[in-house]
């Protein structure tokens, strides 16, 4: 199988990378340097040259906070790229995945999101991933999946576990907002769904994050205690307090419950989904964090 991986730099590219390789498919990932996602006529050459089975389009604006004052840039890579893959994906005859996210829901539901619960993002960086879905689907609506997610964590670039650790050796006392709950969820994990996925080529739209619905300062605390179990005596005891979103405010509004349902990504692959403390313990383990506390 030829695949074409567009965002390879970034967290969940790099494990795409990785498991890509190891499996022997064919792979071609351009960096951001080598093509402008943006410029039709850069994709266009890209994959008519390499006539991908599989495009990955992981590319993507996600400084949620930045996008409201850069709407523009949001919609370009978010909206403006997807098409221009889209169309190129369309006269190449290739299947596409494009990896979204659960800020395309408006946060107000008391339980996991589904497929085909209605929309309403909160936020231009939601309202961005938002249109490159629909782009997606009037484009290439039988030979295309939207990948959605949530609360992404890997061993590569910065993310909230990492954050936490390097806070843990710094701080003794934490404030973790306790009023909104998601799907914490391992790229290691989400790279081998992924695949698989582009294996079974099945269009529509289908939510991809580990099991389980916790909040970030549920998640802070379990991440402490598992360092902290590892490395008894260099991490010092640390006060993680809650606070809430009110309390923590952001140039964006977030949705303040985004957690997803997998049900139906569980019926297609004959496997249940990961839990999210296995995703958290995977990826600890994938950085050695029994030995060291840096990142």
């Amino acid at each position: 199988m030829k695949i074409l991986l567009l965002g390879g730099s970034g967290q969940l590219g790099y494990e795409l990378s990785n498991r890509i390789r190891d499996l022997n498919f064919e792979l071609t990932a351009p960096v951001s340097k080598e093509l402008d996602v943006t410029d039709r006529k850069q994709v266009k050459f890209i994959v008519k040259k390499f006539s991908p089975d599989v495009i990955i389009n992981c590319a993507a604006y996600t400084a949620v906070d930045l996008a409201e004052d850069e709407p523009k840039k949001a919609f370009a890579l978010n909206e403006t790229a997807t098409v221009n893959i889209a169309k190129a994906a369309k006269n190449a005859n290739s299947f596409m995945i494009q990896i979204s996210t659960d800020y395309v829901f408006s946060g107000e539901a008391s339980t996991p999101y589904k497929e085909e619960d209605p929309v309403g993002p909160v936020s231009v960086y939601g309202e961005s991933k938002l249109a490159g879905e629909k782009a997606l689907q009037e484009i290439l609506p039988d030979n295309s999946l939207v990948v959605r997610t949530s609360s992404l964590h890997g061993q590569r670039r910065a993310n909230f576990v990492h954050a936490m650790i390097k806070l843990f050796s710094e701080r003794e006392k934490l404030e973790v907002v306790s009023d909104q709950f998601m799907t914490a969820t391992w790229c290691g994990w989400l790279a081998e769904v992924i695949i698989d996925l582009a294996r079974i080529k099945n269009s529509g739209v289908v939510h991809a994050a580990g099991a389980g619905v916790l909040s970030w300062h549920e998640f802070a605390t379990t991440i402490y205690e598992k360092v902290k179990e590892n490395n008894p005596n260099i991490l010092k005891d640390i006060n993680i307090a809650q606070t809430t979103l009110a309390n923590f405010p952001r140039k964006a509004k977030r949705p303040q419950y985004s957690a997803l349902c997998s049900t139906k990504l569980e019926s297609w692959l004959g496997r249940s989904v990961i839990s999210w403390e296995e995703g958290l313990d995977s990826h600890l383990k994938d950085i050695d964090y029994g030995n060291k506390l840096e990142i």
